[in-house]
């Protein structure tokens, strides 16, 4: 008897040990978002400020900030640093002599589901002198 409840503790032992580390809850399906700021000639635009904002409940809080690079791309969740699933919104501010283009909106909203690779657009112009 005691030899079979022994057995029966091993057994058990090794069924939660072979869920616990097979327990598909406890990886991330982590994702990316790339944001590419664009001249009117579709030109990528270097050096903007891009803000991202994880929503919670109803507010936003940055979350990250990148500047975009030579080919007016800037990267968020590559390298090992995904973004996880959940709402956020993506803000630009300027450095250098741009502003949005007409229509544009900033603050764009941004859903990322397990794993989704997102690209934000945002269509900038030379800014007028005075403004």
């Amino acid at each position: 008897m005691r030899v079979s409840r022994f057995l029966t503790v091993v057994a058990l032992a090794a069924a939660f040990t072979a869920a616990a580390c097979n327990d598909a809850t406890s990886t991330k399906h982590l994702g990316v978002i790339t944001v590419h700021v664009l001249d009117a000639n579709n030109a990528g635009v270097t050096l903007v400020n891009v803000d991202l904002f994880k929503l919670f409940n109803g507010g936003g809080l940055l979350w990250r900030a990148r500047r975009t690079s030579s080919d007016g791309t800037a990267t968020f969740g590559d390298g090992g640093d995904g973004i996880e699933a959940g709402d956020y919104y993506v803000h630009v501010s300027f450095v250098t002599n741009y502003q949005l283009a007409a229509g544009e909106t900033n603050d764009k909203a941004v859903t990322v589901q397990g794993g989704d690779n997102v690209a934000v657009t945002f269509h900038v112009v030379a800014a007028t002198p005075g403004l």
